[in-house]
């Protein structure tokens, strides 16, 4: 797909048109298509980039490269660390990695297959602690049973992985949805943003606002928000279980009213609590719900059904995958 952008060519001040296409890309000797825009100059033909685009390309590059080979995302790498009140050089000794190699790790550097498989196995505590004591020569004793304690008193199943486990029914990153780490706390304060900036929504708007939010962020940055999965039903597409996960939220007040001559339950909630998200995160939450305001429930349902995420996929109510960010109309990006 190629458009012209209001933007000046850095060659020749001319007329610049961005191409948004996929192509096939290389990683450790493996191939992996990809999304990639990148801009052309209609004077030279020359083609350059930003910033923004080189990260979509290897963001949706190296999730792919880490869903294949199980190797954790950072966050997650990051969450090990924080899990077992760990510091840096406590956690290096333990794995035998080498001085700053872990660090380079919750930054975003791809650790190597074997060393992605090791980080895997540490969120069990149980292999943590046999890798702990391995190691032992590494501390002197007081550290050692520092140490020790910690590991051994961390949660082996934190109320948030109950959650996801009984709610969320155990989401594993992939395409479906859109590499994010499902964050329980994340998408509570996602729903109850989009309702607050409406003053009180019903659930169908809402998931029209979720779908949009997380398909749109994945477009620019090559990753969902909420980590959830979405399907398309006859109204449009909406997340896997959304009535359970709204059920489920605290601080959502649900009311009963007549519309169309049928029961719906309004939902309305007074707060959130914004410092979950990312700035950019941020931007396509206001972005989207400026957009749905002033747009009725049936208005709503009529847009998402000219999108082809939901056309390709509503025979079977089948699950959409973020691929189909691409091929968004919505108006604002």
């Amino acid at each position: 797909m190629e458009k012209y952008v209001e933007l000046k060519s850095p060659f020749t001040g001319g007329k610049v048109k961005e191409v948004s296409t996929i192509e096939e890309h290389e990683f450790r000797k493996e191939k992996f298509s990809v999304h990639v825009r990148y801009y052309v100059c209609e004077d030279t033909g020359e083609k350059f980039t930003t910033t923004e685009q080189d990260e979509l390309l290897f963001n949706e590059l190296y999730s792919q490269y880490r869903v294949n080979h199980g190797i954790p995302f950072p966050e997650e790498i990051k969450g090990i660390r924080l899990r077992y009140s760990l510091n840096y050089q406590q956690i290096t000794k333990i794995l035998g990695f080498g001085v700053n190699q872990y660090a380079q790790y919750e930054k975003g550097q791809m650790p190597s297959e074997s060393n992605g498989k090791l980080l895997s196995a540490a969120m069990n505590r149980a292999f943590m602690l046999h890798l702990l004591e391995d190691s032992r020569a590494e501390f002197d004793e007081a550290e050692y049973e520092k140490v020790y304690h910690a590991v051994y008193a961390s949660e082996t199943r934190p109320e948030s992985e109950v959650q996801k486990r009984l709610i969320y029914r155990g989401i594993r990153r992939s395409i479906y949805n859109g590499f994010g780490a499902l964050n329980v706390s994340k998408v509570s304060e996602m729903v109850k943003f989009l309702i607050s900036q409406e003053g009180g929504i019903f659930p169908t708007k809402l998931n029209k606002a979720m779908f949009y939010a997380d398909f749109l962020n994945y477009k620019q940055r090559g990753i969902s928000i909420s980590g959830l999965e979405y399907q398309a039903i006859q109204y449009g597409p909406v997340p896997v279980h959304y009535d359970t996960i709204y059920d489920n939220i605290d601080g959502i007040d649900k009311e009963i009213v007549i519309s169309h001559n049928m029961e719906s339950t309004r939902l309305s909630c007074q707060s959130y609590d914004a410092s979950v998200f990312t700035s950019e995160e941020l931007e396509i939450l206001k972005l989207v719900s400026d957009k749905l305001r002033p747009m009725t429930t049936q208005e709503v349902i009529e847009m998402s059904h000219v999108e082809e995420a939901w056309k390709d996929n509503r025979e079977g109510n089948q699950l959409i995958p973020y691929s189909e960010a691409f091929d968004l109309r919505f108006p604002l990006l």
